[in-house]
C-alpha cells in the first residue's frame, strides 16, 4: 500500500537529530538525518545517485556529506560538490526533504515541499510549555498505517486490551461524538458519573466516581492528539486533571510504522516518581497494542480470500480517517498519472 507523500509526518524528536548521520525510511523514503555545524536539521534521500549507496553509511566533512562508496560529496541542499576521482564535478544531486522543526520535534513533509503547510500541523507549545511536563519516545511497530491509525480513532478497544490501565466497561459503552474539518477528524467522548481506570486513580489520586472526557484530533495523514480530562463528578473544568497524548504515526515501509508518542500533564510537574510512572504505564499499553496490531497485520497479510468487513458504530471516526487517507492517496495518484506535479520531487 502506497502512502501519502504531501502530508506531515513525525520524523524525529528533536534530540535524536545531531552530528552522525542516522537513517530512517519515512512514507517509503529513505531519509538520511544529520544537522549542520549551525544546528540546523537537514534530511536527504539516504541514496547516493552514484550507484545508489546509502549516504548515511558515509561521514560529515564540516557540513559536506560524503558518501562512503565512492567519496561523491554533497552539501545540505543535495548537490553534489565533488567527487574523490576527478576535478570536475559530476552532475549529480540527491532530493532534500522539507523538514520543521516545534517544541522539539522535527517534522518530514516527503512530498512536493513547495506545498508544505505549517497551518495542518497541530498546535504542540504544551511540549515546551513550563506549566507543563512530559516524556516521550518512539517504539517500532511491525503492521500498517492504518492499523495504527484506525486503533487511535477507535478508542473503544481500550475496554478490552487494557482493562489493567486506562480501560474499563465505561468506554465501549460511552458512544462518541464525530465531526470532521475538512481532512481533520474529531471525535469526543464524554463519561459522566464513572469510575476511573487505574492510571487515573494512581496518577491523579481520584476516589470515588469521575466525569471522563476524550478529545481526539486526527491530522492525516499522520497525527493524532488525545486531550484527556478527568475531574471528581459533577465538578468539571478547571477543576480536572488534564493530560495530553501526541501520537506520531509514521509509517517507515509498506506494514511497518515508526509509533511516536508524547504523554503529558499539567498537574505535579515536579513529581519525578508520578513521571516514571506514567511513562512506565504508557509504554504497557503501547506495548499491547503494538502486539494487538502486529497480530492483526499478520492476519490482514495472509488473508487469502478477501472478505467483508464488520463495522460499528464506535468505528465512525476510524472510518473517517480511513477514507480522508483513501482520498489523499487517490489525489496523489491522478496527479501522478496525468504528469501533474508529481507527489515528491
Amino acid at each position: 500500500m502506497p502512502h501519502v507523500q504531501n502530508g506531515w509526518y513525525l520524523a524525529a524528536w528533536s534530540d535524536e537529530v545531531g552530528r552522525t548521520l542516522t537513517q530512517r525510511w519515512i512514507a517509503g523514503n529513505p531519509v538520511c538525518f544529520y544537522r549542520l555545524g549551525d544546528g540546523t536539521p537537514v534530511a536527504l534521500e539516504d541514496r547516493c545517485p552514484h550507484r545508489k549507496f546509502p549516504l548515511s553509511l558515509g561521514r560529515l566533512d564540516g557540513d559536506v556529506l560524503e558518501c562512503n562508496y565512492h567519496g561523491y560529496r554533497f552539501d545540505a541542499t543535495g548537490s553534489c560538490v565533488g567527487v574523490a576521482e576527478q576535478q570536475d564535478k559530476p552532475r549529480a544531486a540527491t532530493r532534500r526533504f522539507r523538514l520543521l522543526e516545534r517544541d522539539g520535534i522535527v517534522w518530514i513533509w516527503p512530498g512536493d515541499p513547495d506545498r508544505a503547510d505549517e497551518s495542518q500541523l497541530p498546535d504542540t507549545s504544551w511540549l515546551t510549555d513550563p506549566n507543563w511536563t512530559h516524556v516521550k519516545g518512539v517504539l517500532p511497530l511491525k503492521a500498517r498505517h492504518l492499523l495504527l491509525v484506525e486503533n487511535l480513532l477507535d478508542l473503544s478497544h481500550e475496554t478490552f486490551l487494557h482493562p489493567s490501565t486506562i480501560g474499563n466497561a465505561a468506554v465501549a459503552a460511552t458512544p462518541i461524538e464525530v465531526t470532521t474539518s475538512g481532512p481533520r477528524v474529531f471525535f469526543q467522548r464524554r463519561m459522566i458519573g464513572v469510575q476511573a481506570p487505574p492510571f487515573y486513580e494512581k496518577s491523579m489520586g481520584l476516589t470515588g466516581l469521575v466525569d471522563r472526557w476524550q478529545d481526539g484530533e486526527f491530522h492525516p495523514p499522520g497525527v493524532f492528539l488525545l486531550n484527556i480530562r478527568l475531574a471528581a463528578t459533577g465538578t468539571e473544568e478547571p477543576e480536572g486533571f488534564h493530560m495530553k497524548v501526541l501520537y506520531g504515526m509514521t509509517p517507515s515501509t509498506e506494514n511497518e510504522c515508526h509509533d511516536f508518542y508524547a504523554l503529558a500533564r499539567d498537574y505535579a510537574v515536579d513529581d519525578a516518581e508520578l513521571t516514571a510512572f506514567q511513562h512506565q504505564q504508557q509504554l504497557s499499553v503501547m506495548g499491547e497494542d503494538v502486539d494487538a496490531l502486529e497480530v492483526q497485520e499478520l492476519m490482514y497479510a495472509t488473508e487469502r480470500r478477501r472478505t467483508v468487513e464488520s463495522s460499528i458504530r464506535s468505528d465512525l471516526a476510524a472510518l473517517r480517517g480511513r477514507r480522508v487517507l483513501q482520498k489523499m492517496l487517490a489525489a496523489e495518484a491522478a496527479e501522478e498519472n496525468s504528469g501533474a506535479v508529481p507527489a515528491g520531487r
